[in-house]
């Protein structure tokens, strides 16, 4: 089972199969989910679906590529401007070359300027009978209420534990890669391919349980400020690993179970108290904020560390 089998598992492409089925898919729809390869691999099956009812894979392949000649992926580069709304515009007079109707994918559409979303509204609309639009966006911040109100909104949920063990299951890869790979995923796609061949996740991961474990004292700050240093290039991706971490801690507090077993999470149950655990996030929150503004990476390096041992119970 390839990636794009596996979308076709979630609920909401079973949805869009359904409506198409009984002939009641919305001519515009918008995609939201914060994955990018969940979202252009959800584009492809979208399209394929369309172009040929899933059922030719020269044709599917062609829309991978990007050279069907039905099936428009926009902008070409940068954020969607005016002018590709004008490509669009003009795509529209045009019958359909080799397919029965034309599917225009419109990418990282919250980022689309506001003239050139102010540009499409009329065409959702009133879309042509042989017109289908796919908006895509990792979230609906920066998408105006007047395009949403014309779209059919496809929130993609997390793949399903099955989904996510099928496709565990078909990498060459040791156990606990695999549920790092799980752990850091999320559901999603891309994050799931990133742990499975980024050898940096599993050590960021590991490393986090190694601070929480023993960083103490200002000598141990010291320590791990050098080994945290070794990712002051992905420091963003180390906080939201850490912050992930703390999450799944507070989540076994809860629920007293790890679904986990090689990330022996259950360890770290007793480093914090359920307040220190809130305060810390809220803390990493902030961190992350500082991160953004400036790019001393010491100083933020020691602040979450500073900030661990002010949190656990010591």
């Amino acid at each position: 089972m390839d990636k794009y089998d596996i979308i076709k598992t979630t609920k909401t492409y079973n949805k869009v199969l359904a409506d198409y089925k009984k002939g009641n898919l919305a001519h515009s729809s918008l995609l939201i989910t914060p994955d990018k390869m969940s979202r252009e691999i959800f584009s492809v099956v979208f399209a394929s679906l369309l172009i040929c009812n899933d059922e030719d894979e020269i044709i599917k392949q062609n829309i991978i590529k990007h050279i069907h000649p039905d099936v428009f992926f926009l902008p070409k580069s940068g954020i969607l401007k005016v002018e590709d709304v004008e490509f669009v515009l003009e795509r529209l007079n045009y019958f359909p070359m080799e397919a029965s109707c034309k599917v225009f994918i419109l990418e990282d559409f919250s980022s689309a300027t506001t003239q050139a979303q102010n540009k499409l509204l009329k065409t959702l609309e009133e879309t042509p009978n042989d017109v289908y639009f796919l908006l895509c966006s990792e979230k609906e911040d920066g998408i105006l209420p007047t395009i949403k109100s014309r779209c059919q909104i496809l929130e993609l949920e997390q793949l399903s534990e099955n989904a996510l063990n099928i496709l565990l299951s078909e990498h060459t890869v040791d156990a606990k890669t695999m549920e790092v790979a799980k752990f850091y995923g999320r559901g999603e796609l891309g994050r799931i391919e990133e742990a499975l061949k980024n050898v940096d996740i599993v050590d960021m991961v590991d490393l986090c349980f190694d601070i929480i474990n023993n960083c103490k004292s200002s000598k141990d700050i010291l320590s791990y400020t050098i080994k945290i240093t070794k990712y002051k290039n992905y420091l963003i991706k180390f906080v939201q690993i850490y912050a992930d971490v703390l999450q799944e801690i507070l989540k076994i507090k809860i629920l007293n179970k790890s679904e986990y077993s090689i990330l022996n999470f259950n360890l770290l149950c007793d480093k914090f108290s359920y307040d220190g655990i809130i305060e810390l996030q809220e803390k990493l929150i902030k961190i992350l904020e500082m991160i953004d503004r400036f790019c001393n990476s010491t100083f933020v390096i020691d602040e979450i560390l500073i900030q661990t041992c002010k949190c656990k119970l010591l």
